[in-house]
């Protein structure tokens, strides 16, 4: 038996350092197709006798989706936001399953830089790209820092 290492949904409200907003043509399949994704519904916000406005997703701390109505341009918004130990394989396989007309799942795949990467688009092109580091390779990685990084104020640690 695998343990879940997924992290709990922080339902808090907090000031939120970064998100995202994506414009959808049907903010209610949305909605629907990020909880597929592993996203909640954290606040959904609009007048009382009308459709809603804004709806607020939250996936983990600091991962979070704002869904507008509007005219979405495929392929012009994405996001990158950490696994949290989420098995992307799995993930992958239940998505495809089920995947409504217009989205589409790549991955997982690896990456040069030692993470293995899912690619998720929503019906209306938006992407959402669950990362996740490949700790196996860690002593690779960092070798591969060390002769690949040209220039940068970065440190490596030992």
């Amino acid at each position: 038996m695998s343990e879940n290492t997924a992290s709990v949904i922080d339902r808090t409200i907090y000031p939120m350092p970064m998100f995202v907003t994506f414009q959808v043509a049907d903010i209610a399949a949305a909605e629907s197709f990020y909880h597929s994704v592993g996203f909640i519904s954290l606040a959904v916000l609009g007048a009382p006798d009308g459709p809603p406005a804004v709806v607020h997703l939250r996936r983990m701390k600091y991962q979070d989706i704002l869904l507008v109505p509007g005219e979405p341009e495929r392929g012009s918004t994405t996001a990158s936001f950490s696994a949290g130990g989420q098995d992307l394989t799995a993930l992958a396989e239940a998505l495809r399953a089920d995947l409504p007309p217009g989205a589409a799942v790549e991955g997982p795949s690896d990456t040069p830089w030692f993470t293995s990467d899912l690619t998720v688009e929503d019906p209306d092109g938006n992407r959402v790209i669950l990362t996740a580091y490949r700790e196996a390779e860690a002593d690779d990685a960092k070798e591969w820092v060390k002769d690949n990084m040209q220039s940068g104020d970065f440190v490596v640690e030992e």
